[in-house]
């Protein structure tokens, strides 16, 4: 099916549906060219064919807010050898903890009817592609070919039911995601062996999510992540989470008021101590900028009452200064990358005039050796607020409202 034929049929099945958006290749590419975009692509090879991922870098709340950007996350694009599009594989859609951003506060989602809780499994999410010649790969968010995506291939060949369902699913067009643990790739809960758990099943033509209940036929001896039903509501499934131990928490999917599904996660506090995520450091901005970098910021903010909306607002205000920062340490980078690619990339002749008077220089180089530039600036800004007056005065120079205090001052009330 040719691409422009195959969007314009994904976009008639939706029109009657605005659960979900999904974004076709062009939406996708087009996200990623905007101006300071969090979104990019990575383009691959796989056994002969095209295969083009998107994901996401430091997204705001605001950067998913236009139509199918949460499908941003690990979305893939498999292409035919003439360039035609075979077929797009959704993931799993961003959603984000209770209380972190406006759809997901409590006062929002508490009267949700809660249609399916399941635990918040600790490894990488895992998911399987099929080739136009027939050959099925498993992926990682981001790879085909990383240690992940390895252990995801490695059980399918051997695990005979996951192979048997995993089959069935691609032949039907049925996306089956997983979490991929092994005792290599621990996060901070361990687990004894290597194993794909399932998560969830969505339909790939409309993203509609398919209830795992009514496939047990199907799952055999296959691992589900674990079903939570021991709770008459979403109270009462909080003050579970908030005594828990050796759990990462739990995925709620639930059903809003016009019948669309919203999905939040809830962290329990045993995991996020664990894990060192402290709201005790909402107030040390070094910490919070080491969070924002780590990916991690999520999980604090989601641990923060719904009523601080001070706190909130302070840290997005962090969030937005820093991913602009980043933005403009790359673009800085990129400018003496091009003085070093117009001296015909000769490093001798760059480092006798630039090394000394450049404070790219050393960044340049790295980018030069194929290092990821976000990695490199992620590191710069590391480096340079780690300490925690020395971060606040990067702060307060980007925003002089920024508001400071002593870390020491007991302000959230856990």
């Amino acid at each position: 099916m040719k691409l422009h034929r195959y969007n314009s049929f994904i976009k008639e099945s939706l029109k009657n549906d605005t659960s979900y958006i999904l974004p076709s290749y062009e939406d996708c590419v087009e996200a990623c060219s905007k101006n300071e975009s969090p979104f990019y692509e990575t383009k691959l090879m796989v056994d002969g064919y095209d295969v083009s991922l998107f994901n996401y870098r430091l997204a705001s709340y605001n950067d998913f807010l236009e139509n199918g950007m949460k499908e941003m996350r690990g979305i893939c694009f498999v292409f035919n050898k003439d360039g035609s599009l075979f077929n797009r594989y959704i993931l799993l859609e961003k959603f984000f903890n209770l209380n972190q951003v406006p759809e997901s506060m409590y006062s929002i989602v508490k009267d949700y009817k809660i249609k399916y809780v399941n635990n918040k499994e600790d490894g990488s999410i895992a998911s399987f592609i099929k080739l136009p010649n027939g050959k099925v790969f498993g992926k990682s968010k981001m790879g085909v070919d990383n240690e992940q995506a390895n252990g995801i291939n490695r059980i399918y060949k051997n695990n005979k039911d996951i192979k048997k369902f995993v089959d069935w699913c691609l032949d039907n067009n049925i996306v089956s995601i997983w979490e991929y643990v092994a005792p290599t790739n621990r996060i901070v809960l361990r687990y004894p062996k290597e194993e794909l758990i399932l998560l969830r099943l969505r339909d790939n033509s409309t993203g509609k999510h398919i209830d795992i209940k009514n496939h047990l036929d199907k799952i055999g001896s296959i691992k589900i992540a674990p079903f939570k039903d021991d709770f008459k509501d979403l109270d009462s499934l909080m003050d579970l989470t908030a005594i828990q131990t050796d759990i990462e928490g739990y995925i709620v999917q639930a059903e809003d008021k016009n019948g669309n599904d919203l999905f939040f996660k809830l962290k329990t506090p045993w995991y996020c101590s664990l894990h060192g995520l402290l709201t005790d450091d909402v107030y040390r901005e070094n910490i919070i900028i080491g969070y924002i970098l780590d990916d991690k910021i999520d999980d604090i903010l989601g641990q923060i009452p719904e009523e601080q909306v001070e706190v909130h607002n302070r840290i997005n205000k962090i969030i937005s200064i820093v991913k602009k920062g980043l933005d403009d340490k790359v673009s800085d980078i990129k400018k003496s990358y091009q003085v070093f690619v117009d001296m015909g990339k000769n490093r001798k002749e760059y480092a006798l005039k630039y090394q000394k008077k450049d404070p790219n220089f050393a960044y340049v180089m790295n980018y030069a050796n194929g290092k990821d530039i976000y990695d490199i600036v992620k590191y710069w800004l590391r480096e340079k607020t780690k300490k925690l007056m020395i971060a606040r005065d990067w702060l307060k120079s980007k925003d002089p409202t920024l508001f400071f205090q002593d870390p020491d001052e007991d302000i959230i009330d856990n």
